[in-house]
């Protein structure tokens, strides 16, 4: 289910620093079929070089949305909208994102993958045995890895990953942004919640720059919102 959210950013002074808080986390129910609505207390310090009220940039922050799920800038200059981090496809069966290339949803022995050219998600038998292998110009390659086939840049090796627009293995720039996390991002189950207070903690939000949320493979895009 899509996720609409409104984070205001307010300008505080913190021991002679400025500080910008994003407004993070009460859960109002919606009726059934309606967007869930999120409201948010100050319980998230954001330092002022990350502060994001102004360019929007898609931005992943620990415990804001599903398994790997962003937020996106919505319609107005304060929601946002959870979907489908870059190089991840929704699976309406499951409701969920999953890595494209990775066995994800499907069966031992496969992988995610999406039929061309309707873009519909499916599961590709993987032909190669190695771990973390798939198929790549006619060659088994480790994903995430150089393999010997991408440049090295100045100083930085490009590896065998999701390109964000086509959705198919390329040489891409590496990056450690993310890439490990798999674990659900909810801070914790509706019924967890107490009345205790919250605490101040510090998080250091990863910006997504070039992530489009009207794109193949997103719930936006699925479900007909994008134009």
């Amino acid at each position: 289910m899509m996720a609409s959210f409104s984070s205001p950013l307010v300008a505080t002074t913190i021991a002679g620093t400025v500080a910008t808080v994003l407004l993070l986390a009460v859960l109002l129910h919606p009726p059934v079929g309606a967007q869930e609505l999120f409201a948010f207390p100050a319980d998230v310090v954001v330092s002022p070089n990350l502060e994001n009220a102004r360019n929007r940039t898609p931005v992943y922050i620990p415990g804001k949305c599903s398994t790997n799920e962003i937020l996106y800038p919505g319609d107005h200059d304060s929601d946002w909208v959870c979907d489908c981090r870059p190089g991840y496809v929704y699976s309406p069966p499951q409701d969920s994102c999953y890595p494209l290339f990775q066995q994800g949803f499907c069966q031992p022995g496969e992988y995610v993958d999406l039929a061309r050219p309707s873009m519909i998600v499916k599961c590709t038998r993987n032909v190669c045995t190695g771990r973390n292998e798939v198929p790549y110009r006619e060659q088994c390659v480790k994903l995430h890895q150089n393999n010997r086939l991408c440049k090295i840049e100045r100083r930085v090796s490009w590896v065998i990953g999701v390109n964000i627009t086509t959705l198919e293995l390329d040489c891409i720039a590496g990056t450690t942004d993310l890439l490990e996390i798999t674990v659900n991002n909810r801070n914790m189950e509706d019924g967890d919640e107490t009345d205790a207070p919250v605490a101040m903690k510090m998080v250091q939000p990863v910006y997504f720059k070039d992530a489009k949320l009207c794109q193949n493979g997103t719930k936006s895009m699925y479900n007909g919102r994008c134009p």
